[in-house]
């Protein structure tokens, strides 16, 4: 598999209103410089540059670009004031009932731990080398079934971390860095007004590493968990791109016979 072909089956297996993203980072600069992406000519939120991608724009970005000051903690592109690290910023906005809570999500975020000379950000399929971290962002539903694929190889998903802050940055992007694990995220009022993400959408942080294995969990764990009329979806759009339709199996599921219906008699 590569990433133009894995795409392509993500794509299939899943009804994507989105394209899914690559983030690369670039911690040498002369690598950074020849990369051939246009470097962004005016400031973006990380967030809304990842909105961009998943909508087919490609870009480079270095700190000089940063709109959000959150972004740019979470990239190692800003330091992280004291307010901030000792819990106090977000206390004094009565995001978090004391210091000590507030001082524990500061705490717990997972940043870069080195700065880096650049980020790409883009389609995933656009990628000729590997990035770091995929990014989808789509319904529960198809996050779910992310999630599935998965679990597939992987079993129980038992590091999952989300507060409902920094959204894209942190949870999306340099937890999954960091731990070379998945992660979800609900996303965040800031996100949600500076990227414009839909009401009924969130997120999935994916390390490069973990990305075609979750493929093919995907493909793998369709028909257990597929039903029909999305079965028929997936068959047509994977005969669209010149794919193998042929394992689909239609009226088979994981819990075929398993639930029961009709009247009961009460005893009194």
């Amino acid at each position: 598999m590569d990433i133009k072909l894995s795409v392509n089956l993500i794509e299939s297996y899943l009804d994507l209103d989105r394209k899914p993203v690559g983030i690369k980072f670039f911690f040498d600069k002369e690598e950074f410089d020849n990369f051939e992406v246009p470097q962004r000519d005016r400031k973006v939120t990380y967030c809304n540059s990842v909105q961009l991608a998943s909508r087919g724009k490609a870009m480079k970005l270095t700190k000089e670009n940063m709109g959000c000051p959150n972004g740019a903690m979470a990239l190692k592109m800003k330091e992280i004031p004291e307010p901030m690290a000792s819990g106090k910023a977000r206390f004094s906005k009565n995001i978090y009932h004391d210091v000590e809570t507030s001082k524990s999500i500061s705490d717990q975020m997972l940043f870069l731990k080195e700065e880096p000379a650049g980020i790409a950000v883009m389609p995933l399929e656009d990628f000729k080398l590997d990035p770091d971290v995929v990014v989808v962002v789509s319904s529960p539903y198809n996050i779910m079934r992310l999630i599935q694929g998965h679990g597939y190889f992987n079993g129980y998903t038992n590091n999952l971390r989300t507060v409902g802050l920094q959204a894209v940055c942190q949870d999306l992007t340099t937890y999954p860095y960091n731990t070379k694990d998945i992660n979800i995220t609900l996303l965040c009022p800031g996100t949600r007004l500076v990227a414009n993400w839909q009401e009924n959408e969130i997120g999935i942080g994916i390390p490069f590493e973990k990305w075609y294995e979750i493929v093919e969990g995907v493909k793998q764990t369709t028909n257990p968990f597929e039903r029909n009329k999305n079965k028929e979806g997936i068959k047509k759009r994977l005969e669209e791109r010149d794919l193998d339709a042929s394992g689909i199996r239609f009226n088979e599921n994981y819990d075929d016979g398993s639930y029961s219906g009709g009247k009961i008699e009460i005893n009194k």
